[in-house]
């Protein structure tokens, strides 16, 4: 299944992409909360906006490196939730992060995953845990912008 979002906010380009290539595990860390970092992997807990954290789910992020293409800057990663098999899958995506204008960026998600749980879990995720995972990643996608439009507006 095909997961995107993206969300504009106030920060030219430049200023963004110089925060991301200061220390991507950091930045992705600290827009996290409450999560830690151990070596290349993260761990935090993600879920849609709102949720109790008890309904949230605790997953492992691996990041790839910062690349370049065109005008643009990305970021690979995935998820994966900890503790065995789970109605959470694997997410594998893609942070886009590009000029909007002279003094706006844009940052785009851009994941794939697969339904768990073979067909029972194909139907489950048409009719609801899609939409669950699309309200994950705009959480997260929210929250990657807050902590950018926060680092940014301290300097």
């Amino acid at each position: 299944m095909f997961v995107q979002d993206f969300k504009v906010i106030d920060a030219p380009y430049g200023d963004v992409e110089a925060r991301l290539d200061a220390s991507s595990e950091a930045f992705f860390a600290e827009a996290l909360g409450s999560s830690q970092v151990a070596g290349e992997r993260i761990t935090a807990k993600v879920g849609p906006k709102g949720w109790p954290a008890a309904l949230s789910k605790t997953v492992a992020i691996r990041l790839g490196p910062v690349r370049r293409h065109g005008d643009s800057t990305l970021i690979a990663f995935s998820w994966q939730a900890r503790g065995g098999a789970s109605l959470f899958p694997r997410l594998d995506a893609d942070l886009e992060v590009a000029p909007f204008g002279l003094d706006q960026t844009v940052l785009t998600i851009r994941g794939a995953y697969e339904a768990p749980a073979g067909w029972p879990g194909r139907v489950a995720d048409e009719l609801l845990l899609h939409r669950i995972a699309e309200s994950t990643l705009r959480a997260f996608l929210d929250s990657l912008c807050a902590q950018l439009s926060h680092s940014l507006s301290i300097r």
